[in-house]
């Protein structure tokens, strides 16, 4: 038998409700940003045009996005790398970065099936508009300086004076890019997370841990090169 205390109230229903509009309303811009991008071209489709395609006011489409670019990508891959750089800080402070960073990849590639339809609907339409890079580049590069903070953080390592988490973030960010486009070119087929992790091996096979580091003469090794 349901007791009083246990039937919801209409106040604690509200916030849902609204919730759940808010999201049916961002799916409806971005869904209608997608198909106009397609059929139209990006530079031809306007801010105006997406809100109209959406049955919604201009003033709407700003609640939810800053631009057309913003809109491409939607929040899958910003929401990323925020959970990113949180994952990270939670990491023990005595493991290595590069392992920290090996770990949290795992947890951070995972999409699930509505998200990676919209991740490889947007790299597809990236690819055939090349104009479209350019926000996809930018998420790569903030990509780069989380790993960048999170490496000299933990290492005290300024990365003004040390190549290290230069390196290290280079290397995170390449992999990234480098299992990203195969994994589009494979249409979804493979893992990401597979992919992502043999890149990440090839990358870092020969990028010695921060304890030895100081240790390697690179200007011995490249004079034997």
């Amino acid at each position: 038998m349901v007791t009083a205390d246990e039937i919801p109230t209409r106040a604690a229903l509200a916030p849902n409700r609204r919730e759940r509009r808010k999201q049916e309303t961002r799916q409806a811009l971005e869904q209608a940003a997608l198909r106009l991008f397609a059929e139209q071209g990006y530079e031809q489709t306007t801010v105006e045009d997406i809100a109209e395609a959406a049955d919604v006011a201009v003033r709407t489409f700003f609640r939810y996005f800053s631009s057309k670019q913003h809109v491409l990508f939607g929040d899958v891959v910003t929401d990323r790398l925020s959970r990113l750089r949180t994952e990270l800080a939670a990491r023990p402070a005595d493991e290595d970065p590069i392992e920290s960073i090996r770990a949290v990849s795992d947890l951070v590639d995972f999409f699930d099936g509505d998200e990676e339809e919209q991740i490889l609907a947007r790299l597809d339409l990236m690819r055939r508009l090349p104009t479209m890079t350019s926000r996809y580049l930018d998420l790569i590069h903030q990509l780069r300086l989380v790993v960048v903070e999170f490496v000299a953080e933990r290492t005290g390592l300024d990365p003004r004076d040390d190549l290290y988490p230069l390196v290290v973030a280079g290397a995170t960010a390449a992999a990234w890019d480098a299992s990203i486009t195969l994994w589009a070119a494979t249409h979804g087929t493979r893992q990401l997370r597979d992919i992502r992790r043999e890149a990440f091996a090839a990358l870092l096979s020969g990028l010695p841990a921060r304890t030895s580091w100081a240790e390697v003469d690179f200007r011995t090794i490249q004079g034997h090169r």
